[in-house]
């Protein structure tokens, strides 16, 4: 039997909950796209195995049946469990060579075999306070103890940025010497059309087009900010506002906000979308915004890029390093203020259609998904040798 590398796929959500489960499948399609399927074998909830043969038709897959897990704490608990039980189960069973966690909490004890770990980032502790939200203290204690077993029980651990591998080194010096720094797998089309950005018309003052923001279910992603932001620069720039991502409970205040400020008219919620829909909307749009009080990494915003979508982003954490200050950026990032001056100056000095053609022909070459998943590769054979 030939020994494999097992991919810890299990952290995945069932519905697709953002960057950290993209950075999975993109790595996955890579590692399959460049003809390394055989060397690796992906285990995950029983939910998630046609996804995964989507992406990659020729692994294999072995699948732990899901529980129903209604909380963030009781998920967390499902997964420590299967990773202290199972996980070491299928690899005494399969003979793996070695083990990559697609995230945190890895389990009470170290494997057998060398094990890869990626964090995505340790926001939980770095920034236990961002804006208004503070992280409950048992939240922190918890998030302190399962990074310390992971850092503890993995061979390395892979940082998205080098502002995050900063953080890292800062928060778990002990384990410094583990940490490698490998950017995010970035799989995006290359657009069809080109946007019309360079050739804005204004009539009577004024501009109609659209406004894109992605990610809105935590606090942290600050879309209070760009709305109020874009409530000042309306009816100047005559731009509709369009939010892409799921609405929980927890940010229905975004909503409230809204309608309380007689905005519905041009502010759209579409709901969760991904995919060629996603795509389509970010080709129509002007500029996307990202006024995230805090990156890892920063997905979308390198996606919007890769499209040659004009791209505005709060210059926090890595996002300025991530998108190697190609686009614009303002700061700080909570300021409705610095954001309303920069919507206004971005749409009376847009980008030029070259400036768009550069940036995301320097995109591309930094972070394609295959790339990226021959790093992994060659880290995991590292790691067995």
């Amino acid at each position: 039997m030939q020994q494999k590398i097992l991919l810890n796929y299990i952290y995945l959500a069932k519905e697709h909950a953002g960057g950290k489960d993209q950075f999975a499948l993109n790595l996955l399609s890579g590692i399959y796209e460049n003809g390394d399927a055989e060397k690796v074998m992906v285990v995950c909830y029983d939910y998630l195995k046609d996804v995964i043969q989507k992406a990659a038709p020729t692994v294999e897959v072995v699948t732990i049946a899901s529980k129903k897990m209604h909380t963030e704490l009781e998920r967390m608990y499902g997964i420590f469990c299967a990773n202290t039980i199972e996980i070491p189960k299928i690899i005494r069973q399969h003979q793996c060579s070695m083990i990559f966690h697609a995230s945190c909490n890895n389990g009470l004890h170290k494997f057998s075999i060398p094990s890869v770990s990626i964090p995505h980032d340790i926001k939980a502790i770095s920034h236990r306070v961002l804006g208004a939200v503070k992280i409950p203290w048992y939240k922190y204690i918890l998030y302190k103890i399962m990074y310390t077993m992971d850092f503890k029980h993995a061979d390395k651990v892979v940082a998205i940025s080098q502002n995050d591998q900063k953080e890292m080194q800062q928060y778990f010096h002990k384990y410094a010497d583990k940490i490698v720094q490998i950017y995010n797998p970035i799989k995006v089309k290359k657009r069809k059309q080109c946007t019309v950005t360079d050739e804005l018309i204004w009539k009577d003052g004024a501009y109609s087009g659209n406004i894109v923001a992605i990610n809105l279910q935590f606090h942290h992603k600050n879309i209070i900010t760009l709305l109020q932001a874009y409530e000042q620069v309306r009816e100047e720039i005559q731009c509709n506002l369009i939010l892409i991502g799921a609405l929980p409970e927890r940010v229905h205040y975004l909503k409230t906000y809204v309608e309380e400020h007689g905005l519905e008219d041009s502010v759209l919620f579409t709901g969760f979308i991904e995919g060629k829909e996603k795509r389509d909307i970010l080709l129509k749009s002007d500029l996307y915004v990202n006024p995230s009080l805090f990156e890892g990494f920063g997905m979308t915003a390198v996606e919007a890029m890769l499209l040659q979508v004009p791209t505005l982003l709060a210059n926090v954490s890595a996002n300025h390093e991530v998108t190697a200050g190609l686009c614009r950026y303002y700061e700080p990032a909570d300021s409705v203020e610095a954001l309303t001056q920069a919507l206004r100056e971005y749409f009376h000095n847009p980008c030029s259609k070259e400036q768009l053609e550069q940036a995301g022909s320097i995109m591309a070459m930094r972070y394609d998904y295959h790339l990226i998943a021959r790093q992994y590769i060659e880290l995991f054979q590292e790691c067995i040798q």
